[in-house]
């Protein structure tokens, strides 16, 4: 190691990912205390909260991670990691925005021109939303057995098969479907309510906030123009909207821990059962509370570090966001589930919203992708182990 590595300062976000933070933060805590109304309208109306979308928006918020000469603020992946792990500190989880940051930052990678022209502008105005449809039935994270064919015509591609599960279909304007070609795979923008598509929900709960749906494509006509990437070359899309899509989805595990954490330390603060102590006071209680608190500071650096990785195109991203996605979404599980320990019976009453919180901590281990997944990544192309075939 070098003396200018011995001393190189900490990573640290910019002043600029401090001042978007900040506002994602205010804005968040002025929407905490109706959080469960947030999320319920979503699920009841088919639309962002309006309010907090207004402001979302002019706060510059959607926007985040694109560049300016699109309308964005130019603050990368770690600027919309740290927008949604501010708003996930207050309760709330952003699970659109999220998709629609990692579909945007690999069609602002590699196009094409369309693409970028028609939907990057409204993605940081905030009036466009996308979702994605890449898991079948069949081999569910395992997206080299897809089966679901998207063919090239004279007029641009045909699609037909079965993607389950997709997130969010009844907010997006467009989903990036992701399927076999004649030669390789191929990634494209598809109208969920164009002739040939069967959008059928399936009841989970309605986690991170949002519906989620089985969807039959039967020889659905897709435009040239709606391809992202280049036609045979899907996985080359697919590969910066996965890594983006872990690392966002481990912000929101990073900021939901906290909630949990202070959620519990407030509980433990005031609830008093036996003697004169608050219930804080038993180290069983206490200690774990303590333990979570440190591996939340751990991963959350490892989030940011990841994240501004990204941004830089550095080699060790794709390994690092894999590691993030699987280190906080145990934190993210392991708070969760202490902090229902802490709280009892009022863990339980519905009104409070903390179950469906709890439910979306669980979650985030099996997707967007599987901690199996990530743990096999990392098994075989950073420690070199042989493959199980």
């Amino acid at each position: 190691m070098t003396h200018a590595e011995m001393t190189a300062p900490p990573f640290e976000p910019t002043a600029e990912h401090r001042t978007l933070r900040e506002q994602a933060r205010q804005v968040a805590a002025e929407f905490a205390p109706r959080a469960v109304a947030v999320r319920r309208h979503t699920l009841e109306h088919g639309e962002m909260h309006p309010e907090l979308w207004r402001a979302f928006r002019a706060n510059g918020l959607a926007g985040a991670a694109l560049s300016p000469e699109v309308g964005g603020r130019g603050a990368g992946v770690l600027g919309a990691a740290l927008v949604l792990e501010a708003f996930a500190e207050h309760g709330i989880v952003l699970w659109m925005p999220a998709l629609t940051t990692a579909i945007a930052c690999a069609m602002e990678r590699l196009g094409p021109a369309p693409a970028r022209d028609v939907w990057l502008p409204r993605i940081a105005a905030g009036t466009a939303q996308l979702a994605m449809a890449a898991t079948e039935p069949e081999s569910g994270h395992n997206l080299f057995r897809v089966r679901t064919e998207i063919r090239a015509d004279s007029d641009g591609f045909v699609v037909s098969g079965r993607k389950r599960v997709s997130s969010g279909v009844d907010l997006a304007e467009r989903v990036l479907v992701f399927g076999r070609a004649t030669e390789g795979f191929t990634t494209v923008l598809v109208d969920p309510r164009a002739p040939g598509v069967t959008v059928t929900e399936v009841p989970m709960g309605f986690r991170e906030g949002v519906r989620q749906f089985e969807l039959d494509f039967h020889e659905v006509a897709v435009p040239a123009a709606d391809v992202v990437g280049r036609a045979g070359a899907g996985l080359l899309t697919l590969w910066p909207f996965t890594h983006v899509e872990r690392v966002l989805t481990a912000a929101i595990c990073t900021g939901s821990a906290r909630h949990s954490i202070e959620r519990a330390v407030r509980h433990a603060k005031t609830r008093t059962v036996v003697g004169s102590a608050p219930i804080g006071a038993n180290q069983a209680l206490a200690h774990p509370l303590a333990r979570l608190h440190a591996r939340t500071a751990a991963v959350q650096l490892l989030v940011h570090r990841c994240a501004a990785r990204i941004d830089a195109d550095h080699p060790d991203s794709a390994a690092e966001a894999a590691a993030a996605k699987l280190l906080a979404a145990d934190l993210a599980f392991d708070a969760a589930d202490h902090t229902t320990q802490v709280l009892g019976a009022e863990a339980w009453d519905e009104r409070s919203g903390w179950i469906d919180l709890y439910l979306d901590a669980r979650l985030a281990r099996s997707g967007p992708v599987s901690n199996e997944f990530a743990l096999n990544h990392l098994a075989e192309h950073v420690l070199g182990l042989p493959l199980h075939r």
